[in-house]
């Protein structure tokens, strides 16, 4: 396996697996509220879905973690990189995987935002209230970070880049993960400190002894930069997820919770056979931003994409993964070339139960109608 292709005349070459994420599901995701920036935390059975992710992939060993600093996209990350036993690298948050900002909308939900654009004959996929960002721009963004990447990856690792050639040839090393060096300005993307208000909807998760009721206040605070992992220290994070990874502790050893975590305790290997590179790329944000940028690999860079095109409008379910295998080169009149091969579409075994549907994470929120 070789993460450098040979390089031919005149072309640089870098291959690298690209993971998408979307963040586990909030107490808006429940109640079909449309978060925008609003910076919402994890719900209950988001914590636990973020948390079966970590344990889905816990022997994938990734070179390179992004996320979006909002709470929601940024904890899962967390919980991923805190139960992983083969990655030591940090995790870079990048306010360009921010969730689509929504204007008016915000705070709102979905049935509102379906009649306003109904109100005003336009098809809801195409409405976009005022003040919002258009689709044009969150791809815009998405694609930014992704061409980015792929020129940084490139510039470190390719086989005819002017990077010293010491450092070109080796293989990234556990904790040789490198971030976007990029200076983005935030004033048009500041998460938004409007509040949802309180839900009255109580969804519960019975689990033998312990059964959790989500009818709580959404907090909301403004997200930070931070290039060191925090996911083990819990001063760091909420009462409310103090108290949800201390419930959670209860599940694992009192309550047949524990079936579900007994179907990932199998041999230390990865989920995904990986014979394509050594670079490993994981990002996780918001279902705006993963679409989008699917629909660029899709209908601007041709990545057949098979049965999916026809749903490809959809919103990617909680922590589902989509990988691709990502091939880039540049010719010396520096024009990039870039191919896709899907591996994976919106996966999302791990939160199934196969032995008691009672169990099962793998919700459907209203976000997702």
């Amino acid at each position: 396996m070789r993460t450098i292709l040979q390089s031919t005349r005149n072309i640089d070459h870098i291959r690298f697996n690209l993971t998408l994420v979307r963040h586990a599901e909030t107490h808006a995701n429940a109640d079909g509220i449309i978060q925008g920036l609003i910076d919402t935390e994890l719900s209950t059975i988001g914590y636990l879905q973020s948390q079966a992710l970590g344990r889905h992939l816990q022997y994938h060993r990734f070179t390179n973690i992004y996320s979006s600093d909002l709470k929601r996209a940024a904890e899962t990350a967390r919980q991923i990189r805190s139960l992983n036993r083969v990655t030591s690298c940090d995790i870079q948050y990048d306010i360009l995987l921010r969730e689509r900002m929504y204007g008016i909308a915000q705070g709102r939900t979905r049935q509102w935002l379906r009649e306003l654009a109904k109100e005003n004959g336009v098809p809801y996929v195409n409405f976009t209230p005022s003040g919002a960002e258009t689709s044009a721009q969150v791809r815009e963004r998405a694609v930014s970070f992704f061409q980015q990447l792929c020129h940084e990856l490139l510039q470190k690792y390719g086989a005819n880049s002017s990077t010293p050639s010491s450092i070109r040839a080796s293989f990234p090393k556990q904790n040789d993960c490198q971030p976007l060096s990029r200076s983005v300005s935030s004033e048009n993307l500041s998460p938004s400190l409007q509040s949802i208000p309180k839900s009255t909807r109580k969804r519960s998760l019975s689990t033998g002894d312990y059964q959790s009721e989500l009818s709580s206040d959404v907090p909301l605070t403004r997200s930070h930069y931070s290039s060191t992992d925090s996911a083990l220290d819990l001063s760091s994070i909420s009462s409310d997820q103090q108290s949800i990874a201390s419930s959670t502790s209860i599940i694992s050893r009192n309550s047949s919770f524990e079936k579900h975590r007994m179907l990932w305790r199998g041999s230390p290997r990865s989920p995904y056979e990986n014979d394509f590179s050594n670079l490993d790329v994981l990002m996780v944000s918001h279902g705006a931003v993963i679409r989008e940028l699917i629909k660029y690999f899709a209908c601007d860079l041709q990545t057949d994409i098979g049965k999916h095109l026809d749903t490809i409008q959809d919103i990617a379910p909680n922590t589902s993964i989509t990988r691709f295998e990502v091939t880039y080169s540049m010719n010396n009149e520096l024009i990039p070339t870039t191919s896709l091969k899907l591996i994976d579409y919106h996966q999302k075994i791990h939160l199934m139960n196969t032995i008691n549907d009672e169990y099962n994470l793998d919700v459907v929120n209203k976000c997702n109608l």
